[in-house]
């Protein structure tokens, strides 16, 4: 996800001049999204040495001070813990020099998925937990007052809960752009098409201390219902990986924007995964649960219509230790 994120944020601020010249009069919404990659300095206990972690944050403005943003935050790791999670966050930024500067603060809930040590056959357990999130960062924007990229310094703090606490401090890169729905241009929102089909190959990684792979390959339908909300129905066979030997189907709901006219989209999906597992003790179809990312890039090349590269990355979030990262890269064909 990392090169990913970075790729697609490097694709739009190329794409992105002729769109801030469309957006930057739109009076219709004062608002762009911001979407930014960051990497991090996390450190927790004292006697503990500094680890590094990363993350990627979709902000939407809704007013001179009210924002909020979804994002996904690897806590980098540290003796008996291997933390990542995602958190909804209620912002309050301030505009300085015609907004070419923004200072917010941010408060909320952080869902983390956290590796730790366990006295059981595995020595290892995936512990869930709800853990509260304060942030702070700074936006420079390089380029016009409202749309554009922008350089960000950023400071996270997760205080102790049945987790580790940590802090984390970062540099970070990302984009001011409207999404298709609020474009100047009406007809920007149909250049994203109501239904693809892809097809993914890539890697399944469980969340252990051993962090043992295997190849996973995928494929996926996705079908826009309303404005930026997409359904998905998919199936994954997340290969052999030692502790697990597993393949079921995927349903989502998800939230997608796109941007300059359907070119390239970011998104956040929450569902649920009925699958069988052969090295499951217990036999059987069993539903675990699924939090998923993705990333899409349409070629904007005529004999290349229709086509896109989509990256998705599936968090499957089990009750028996056996949670793991699916990360697929896909071809795709919308229609």
């Amino acid at each position: 996800m990392p090169s990913a994120a970075v790729l697609v944020l490097s694709a739009a601020s190329l794409i992105s001049p002729s769109a801030v010249a469309q957006t930057d009069g739109n009076a219709n919404d004062p608002a762009p999204d911001e979407i930014s990659y960051f990497g991090e300095s996390v450190s927790s206990l004292n006697q503990w040495p500094s680890s590094s972690g990363w993350g990627i944050s979709y902000r939407k403005l809704w007013a001179p001070y009210l924002a909020t943003s979804l994002a996904y935050l690897n806590d980098g790791h540290f003796p008996g813990h291997h933390r990542d999670g995602v958190t909804g966050e209620v912002w309050l930024p301030v505009n300085f020099f015609s907004q070419h500067l923004t200072v917010s603060a941010g408060l909320g809930p952080f869902y983390y998925y956290d590796t730790t040590q366990a006295d059981n056959g595995a020595g290892y357990a995936d512990t869930h937990g709800w853990a509260w999130m304060f942030s702070l960062d700074a936006i420079y924007q390089l380029f016009g007052d409202r749309t554009g990229p922008f350089l960000e310094i950023r400071l996270d703090h997760t205080p102790s809960a049945k987790s580790i606490e940590t802090t984390s401090i970062g540099l970070g890169i990302g984009i001011r752009t409207f999404s298709d729905i609020h474009s100047s241009d009406p007809t920007a929102s149909e250049g994203f098409a109501t239904n693809e089909a892809v097809a993914y190959y890539g890697k399944t990684v469980v969340n252990s201390f051993s962090s043992q792979t295997s190849r996973a390959v995928a494929a996926e339908y996705r079908r826009k219902i309303w404005q930026e909300m997409r359904v998905a129905i998919g199936f994954v066979n997340e290969g052999n990986a030692q502790l697990i030997r597993r393949s079921g189907v995927t349903a989502e709901l998800w939230a997608e924007p796109s941007f300059n006219s359907g070119i390239w989209s970011i998104g956040a999906g929450l569902g649920g995964y009925s699958a069988i597992d052969k090295y499951r003790v217990t036999p059987g179809r069993h539903v675990s649960g699924v939090v998923s990312g993705t990333l899409s890039l349409r070629p904007p090349w005529p004999p290349l219509d229709g086509f896109d590269i989509r990256v998705l990355w599936h968090r499957i979030v089990t009750n028996y230790n056996r949670d793991t990262d699916i990360v697929l890269a896909g071809l795709g064909y919308r229609f």
